[in-house]
Parts: C-alpha cells; sequence; structure tokens
C-alpha cells in the first residue's frame, strides 16, 4: 500500500514537470488574480485528474481504441481551448497594473475552479494518461487490488496539486515586477499557447477520427 503511493508520487512527479495549456493559465492566473485564485484553479485541475481516474476505473478504458470518440473529444477540447485562448488574446489590461486580489467571491472562486477543471479535462491526453496508469496499476500483482490503485492515484493527484500550488506561489512571488506592458504580453502569449494547443486538438480530430485527412 505504501509502495503504491511513493510510486504514485514518482508519478506524479513526472507530471508535474510536463508543460501544457493548464500550466500556462495557472501561471497566468495567480500573476494577475493573486496566490488564492491559483490555488483554486490547481482545486480544478486534480477534480478534473480525480475525475477521469473514476470514469477509468469504471471501465471508460474501453474506448480507448475507439478513434470516432477520440475524434470527437479532441474536437471538444479544441472548441473550448481555442475559446479560452481568444479571451486571453483580447483581454484588457488594466493601465495602472495589476489589481491582484487574493480573496475573491465565491462565484469568482468556483470559476477558478470550473476553468482549472475544463483546461485540464478537455485535453484527451489526460484521460489517455489515466488509462494507461489505471491498466498498468491493475496489471501489477504487488498493488493491483482497488485499494493500490486508489494509494498509487492518491500519490499522484497529492503531488501534482502540490507542485501545481508551487507553481501559483512562486508566480505570485513574481508579481511584484511585473508591468502592465509585461501582463500585456503574457495574455498574448498564454492566449496563443492555448489557441495553439486547440488548433492541434482539431488536427488530431480530423488526423485520427472520421475525418482522417489521409483518406
Amino acid at each position: 500500500m505504501i509502495e503504491a503511493f511513493w510510486n504514485g508520487i514518482l508519478g506524479g512527479l513526472f507530471l508535474a514537470i510536463l508543460i501544457g495549456p493548464v500550466f500556462f493559465a495557472l501561471m497566468q492566473t495567480a500573476v494577475e488574480k493573486g496566490f488564492f485564485h491559483g490555488i483554486f484553479l490547481a482545486l480544478g485541475i486534480m477534480l478534473s485528474d480525480a475525475f477521469y481516474f473514476f470514469l477509468c476505473w469504471l471501465g471508460i478504458s474501453s474506448f480507448e481504441e475507439n478513434d470516432t470518440v477520440k475524434a470527437y473529444m479532441a474536437l471538444a477540447g479544441g472548441v473550448i481551448l481555442v475559446g479560452f485562448g481568444i479571451v486571453y488574446i483580447v483581454k484588457p489590461v488594466a493601465r495602472k497594473g495589476v489589481k491582484q486580489r487574493d480573496v475573491g467571491s465565491r462565484t469568482r472562486l468556483a470559476s477558478e475552479i470550473l476553468k482549472g477543471f475544463l483546461l485540464n479535462g478537455v485535453n484527451p491526453g489526460v484521460l489517455f494518461f489515466w488509462i494507461g496508469i489505471v491498466s498498468a496499476v491493475t496489471a501489477n500483482p504487488r498493488y493491483g487490488n482497488s485499494e493500490g490503485a486508489f494509494m498509487f492515484a492518491l500519490g499522484i493527484l497529492l503531488t501534482v496539486f502540490t507542485t501545481d500550488i508551487l507553481k501559483a506561489y512562486l508566480a505570485n512571488k513574481l508579481s511584484a515586477l511585473v508591468t502592465p506592458q509585461f501582463m500585456k504580453i503574457m495574455n498574448r502569449v498564454v492566449g496563443l499557447a492555448l489557441f495553439g494547443f486547440g488548433l492541434y486538438m482539431f488536427y488530431t480530430a480530423f488526423e485520427t477520427g472520421i475525418w482522417n485527412l489521409n483518406g
């Protein structure tokens, strides 16, 4: 049981160093809105991972080989990421600089959770990552039971959540050096990154799905 948890921590550390849409969004949120908002965005990311783990555990992995399902997932993810990207690209920056809000209303904090959940959840790679994790854990006789799989996933989730909070904290500390011009550039970079990931998902949908570009 303990071995499964520690191996999950190692898996979480590997996952934490990967750079994707959620990384850019986490940095931008912590710099512009404050550390507290970054924590809630990270919470949404973790809840998304937990949701996928339980789906995989319940048997959604049977869809792994279904190209049509993959295509529609990528298409939906692309739409959401492109939408977020456009919002960041056109987002105005206050002339007086960044106005951080370390404490926000329940609605604003809930929106950060939802944003983190969506940004992480629309990436088909996250689902397939958890499919691989669940498959590998259940195939391991040392901790292939329900408790072992749960402890392994818990190790990953807690590690990723902790490192995301650390990223948000470090980004927030750098906010004192942030100027309106820097925030404008950062918003554009984050927006273009999300937009680019969205376009890549569109390409993936057309390449692997029923609209195969090679066919």
